[in-house]
This record gives structure tokens, sequence and C-alpha cells, in this order.
């Protein structure tokens, strides 16, 4: 109980600093009269674009855990498992809690520590490596662009991308390696002890011991499971480029069409590539100062404030939202009694 009114002060919280922000910045009128004037077919698409979003990294879960163990209403189950990672990744430093809340999530559906380490880290591993080429494709079509508009920009890019190939050569030493393994459980276990969700830390692993070996015998079918890994690769594609995409939309409900879709990508690709490195949940602050700074050569001064509340609001906070929803007034157990 502790937990979830911690966890509900801190959507609180952050949607108070938000709202607050922009109605002292532009004023609740105006805001308001200028979200009116806005194409709402094309407000609709962004809407329509983080729920595919969601609905993708749920379909990557799905592939992978229906072949290395499949369970009742697994796609149900799969989409809980991406809504309470995207809360949890919301409300967390770097996104610290998303794994470990899928992982938590999985082993309380009845999939066992290993199988489920396992299919967190391919598709942890997938969505880095895809990434990555998304951003090395950024760079090939449109890094001359920015670098000649935007001050700072290589050392914002090449920070982000830094970041991320560490992160994937880790994550690959963690697949092959039991010793670096039980350091990242007893890690994510101190994670989930801090939001409440484990008591004893020692009595845990024990347990779960045995599973470790499991865990990196299912881990190897990244190599051996092709056809999986194709599909959950090309899902994550098209789950980030409809993320990607959505600051095209609002642009375009503006009215605005001198710029092309694959620069407004791009801009995208660098702003969350830029945004990894910032240690603060949701990248607080330098999200929307990011955007600012980028998106700022496409939208007119008068309109990008606005601009930046209505992307930080779809592509943010209505994760915050609708993941509140599920974990703290529709907990797991009562939705297992539901469909019992």
């Amino acid at each position: 109980m502790k937990s979830k009114v911690f966890n509900l002060v801190i959507v609180i919280i952050s949607a108070f600093i938000f709202i607050t922000f922009f109605l002292f910045t532009k004023g609740l009128n105006t805001l308001i009269n200028e979200i009116k004037t806005l194409s709402f077919p094309w407000l609709l698409a962004a809407i329509i674009l983080i729920i595919a979003f969601w609905l993708f990294e749920s379909l990557v879960i799905y592939v992978i855990t229906k072949e290395l163990y499949p369970i009742d209403n697994l796609y149900i189950k799969s989409l809980r498992f991406q809504i309470i990672g995207q809360f949890f990744g919301a409300i967390t430093p770097f996104s610290a809690g998303s794994h470990p809340a899928q992982l938590y999530e999985m082993t309380e559906s009845g999939i066992p520590i290993g199988i489920a380490g396992s299919i967190s880290m391919i598709k942890f591993i997938i969505h880095q490596v895809t990434n990555i080429l998304i951003l090395l494709m950024a760079f090939l079509l449109r890094f001359n662009y920015f670098y000649s508009r935007v001050n700072y920009f290589i050392y914002l890019c090449f920070s982000g991308l830094i970041v991320h190939i560490i992160t994937m050569i880790l994550a690959i030493l963690f697949l092959f390696s039991s010793k670096l393994t039980k350091k990242l459980l007893i890690f994510i276990f101190r994670i989930l002890k801090k939001f409440r969700l484990l008591k004893d830390i020692d009595s845990t692993y024990t347990k779960i011991e045995k599973e470790l070996e499991n865990f990196h015998e299912n881990a190897l079918l990244i190599t051996k499971y092709k056809k999986m890994c194709a599909k959950a690769s090309i899902f994550t594609t098209l789950q980030w480029l409809a993320f990607f995409s959505i600051p095209y939309c609002i642009y375009r409900s503006f009215g605005f069409n001198a710029e092309d879709l694959v620069t407004m990508i791009a801009a995208q690709v660098f702003l969350v590539n830029f945004m990894v490195i910032i240690p603060l949940p949701g990248a607080e602050g330098g999200a929307e100062g990011g955007f600012y700074l980028i998106y700022g050569l496409f939208f007119k001064s008068g309109t990008i404030i606005t601009a930046i509340f209505l992307w930080r609001l779809i592509t943010y906070y209505s994760s915050i939202a609708v993941g509140s929803i599920l974990s703290l007034l529709f907990p797991r157990t009562n939705l297992e009694k539901k469909k019992t």
C-alpha cells in the first residue's frame, strides 16, 4: 500500500510541476485557445502513434515469451508487462525501474525467474541494437543538417551514442557471464526492495539461484531462434518509428508543412538519444530544453511552448496516467480474480 501511495505522490508532483510551468509561461486561456485552433486529425494521429508504440512493444514481449515460455492470456499479460514497464520507467531516473518492474510482473504471472530474465534481456538487447541502427541512419541522413544549425549538437549526439554502446556491451556480458548475472540480479532486487516490492533479498536470491542456469541456457536462444529475434526486431523498429513520428504530427497540427517527415524523425532520434544521459525521471527539464533547442528550427517562437506541452503530454505523461491506472487502481491480483 505504501509503495502505491509513493508512486501516486510522484505522479501528482510531476504532473503539477509540468502543468504549472506551462500555465505560468503561456497562460491558461492562451494555451487552450491555441490548442483549439490546431488540426484535430493530426493530433489524433499523434495519439494513435503513442498507442501503437505501446502495442508494438507488447508484441515484442509476446513474440519472445511465446517462444520461451507460453502462458495463458499471453497477449493481455504482455500488454500489462509493457505498460507497467513504461510506468516505472517514467518515474525513475534513467528509466531504471522499467526492466525490474517487468521482471517482477513476469514472475508474478508464473514465468520462472530465469526465463523471465532471459525474455527481458533479449528484449533489451534487441531494443539497444535497433536504436543504435536507427541513430546511425539518422547520422547518415541528417547529421550535417542539424550540425550546422544547432549549437553543441555534436556533443549531445555522441554522448548519447556512447551511453547506448556501453549499455549494450554490458548487456551482452551479463547475457553470457554467470557472475555478472548474479550481480545484476542483486542490483535488481535492491531496486525492488526500495519500491517495497521485495522484502528479503537473501532468501529470494537463494530461491532463484537454481534458475540462473536456466537463464543462461535460455539466453542463448537469441542466437538459436533467429525468426523470433527477427520478428521482435521488426516490431521494435515499428515501435520506435511510431514514437519518433509523433512530433511530426504535432508539427502538422499547427498547419506547418515546410519540413519533411524524415527530418522531423531524425530530430526526435537525436533528442531521445540526448535524453538518455539526463539522470532524472523522464529526463525532466532536459527533454523540454532539448525539444526547444532542436525543434525551435521548425516551430515559430509563439508556438514552440505549446508544441512542447503537447509532445510531453502525449509521449510521457500519457504513459504515467495509463500505467498508474493499471498498477494502482487495477492490481494484478484483482485482474486475475476477475479472469478466474
